[in-house]
């Protein structure tokens, strides 16, 4: 009877240990993509944030750049105004350029009139050189639009982004519809992954389209809305709004954001080697905020998403 009993609780073991095994094997390949593209790539820089450059060399300074960020949070227009900017571009591109994703791409994937032509112009920005983009928006925003009210309503305005009051806005404009194209792309691909059955089950029920859009559509690709929303928290404060391609490091300060900020900082030449640890030190300090946020962001929207009913 011993054995009889014995002989269960092994295989119980040995299926416990199986699982351990390829439960560990599952787990090695994200573990390791993290020590080798975040750990290894990062860690000189997670090292310089605690050094200072003193005599040619870096050497061990404690806490003394992350003191600096505060004192910069505490006194310095520069730093504030960058939060700020990144806050803004962040809850437009959440509110407008989620929303107008959306419906852009449900117009394409239901094949309406001009779809095609919609889904190359919107894609467009991505593929044409950043440089040349920049250049085409300078034109239509300094001479398109100025020369369009002198010929029609003969009313001279000064180049549009002359304007101080004028800057952040077209920046953030141009930053959102630059950003069409790769959702675009997702969505369409998950809309038209839509089970036809759903949909014709819905039209004969008499849904129209936007009571298809909305109890359908955004249900069923709220997994890839999901992503793209916690991917653009991730990247709060990288986004540098592409103010690079059109200042170079000169960008004024009421339009810089977060990114642009250390960006300009770390390649643009015009600070010396003393000056990277404190924009190392700025980087993690800000990885500290943006993991938890990232993942409670993550947490609440699959919290409370909508279910396909």
């Amino acid at each position: 009877m011993t054995t009889a009993m014995s002989k269960p609780k092994s295989g119980l073991k040995t299926k416990k240990r199986k699982d351990l095994i390829f439960y560990i094997c599952l787990v090695a390949i994200p573990f390791t993509q993290f020590c080798i593209f975040y750990i290894a790539v990062n860690i000189n820089s997670i090292l310089m944030a605690f050094q200072k450059y003193d005599s040619g060399s870096y050497v061990f300074s404690g806490f003394s750049n992350f003191e600096r960020i505060w004192a910069e949070l505490s006194h310095s227009k520069v730093l504030l105004v960058a939060f700020k900017n990144s806050f803004i571009l962040y809850a437009v591109g959440l509110l407008i350029g989620v929303t107008l994703g959306l419906l852009f791409s449900f117009y394409i994937y239901k094949k309406l009139p001009l779809g095609n032509f919609f889904k190359i112009m919107l894609f467009l920005p991505s593929i044409i050189s950043a440089m040349v983009m920049a250049l085409m928006f300078l034109y239509f925003c300094n001479e398109a639009i100025p020369g369009f009210f002198r010929s029609v309503f003969k009313k001279e305005i000064p180049p549009l982004l002359s304007v101080p009051d004028n800057l952040l806005g077209l920046h953030i404009f141009y930053a959102v519809f630059v950003s069409f194209g790769p959702s675009m792309l997702m969505y369409v691909g998950a809309m038209g992954n839509i089970s036809d059955s759903v949909v014709e089950s819905a039209r004969i029920e008499g849904a129209s389209i936007f009571q298809e859009f909305r109890h359908i559509t955004l249900p069923l690709i709220y997994p890839t809305m999901t992503t793209f929303i916690v991917v653009g928290v991730a990247g709060l404060f990288t986004n540098q709004m592409h103010l690079y391609a059109f200042y170079g490091g000169g960008a004024d300060i009421t339009v810089q954001t977060l990114g642009y900020y250390l960006f300009k900082g770390v390649f643009s030449g015009s600070l010396s080697v003393r000056e990277l640890p404190y924009y190392a030190a700025l980087g993690l300090a800000l990885t500290f905020v943006a993991a938890p946020l990232t993942l409670t962001v993550k947490f609440l929207m699959e919290k409370l998403g909508p279910s396909a009913n």
